[in-house]
């Protein structure tokens, strides 16, 4: 199997194990806010508030672990760089999503923050995805 087809960047990471949690709590969080809107349920909301709380404290794991993980000399740094900003901007809007869930859920701001770290998190997984599975040259 060549270099870099279906294989993480090192031999030894956690990355691959903490990365799934970020994206199940972030999406499960979203849902459970979308199934609130408008409802008088604080149990609900205390679930959103703690799969955001969650989902950050996966992330800033996840953003750690793939630092540690990141080799070099098999990916260029364009790529493992791309990978790296992307995630670090998913985790700031999810921080700020998390901290809207707890002061003020369904502002427009807080929606803004929602939907950013949503984008964050799929050019998150897509960059992701291009590093484990590069695209046919």
């Amino acid at each position: 199997m060549p270099p870099g087809h279906g294989l993480m960047l090192s031999t030894v990471s956690f990355h691959p194990f903490l990365s799934h949690f970020p994206v199940a709590l972030f999406t499960a969080g979203m849902a459970l806010l979308w199934a609130t809107r408008g409802k008088d349920q604080p149990g609900l909301l205390a679930a959103v508030r703690f799969n955001l709380s969650l989902g950050l404290l996966a992330a800033v794991l996840a953003c750690f672990t793939g630092m540690v993980s990141a080799d070099l000399n098999l990916k260029t740094n364009v790529e493992v760089e791309g990978h790296q900003g992307y995630s670090f901007l998913f985790t700031l809007f999810l921080g700020i999503s998390a901290g809207y869930s707890y002061t003020r859920a369904y502002s427009r701001n807080a929606l803004l923050f929602y939907s950013l770290a949503g984008l964050g998190l799929m050019a998150c997984i897509y960059s992701g995805y291009l590093l484990v599975f590069p695209a046919p040259a």
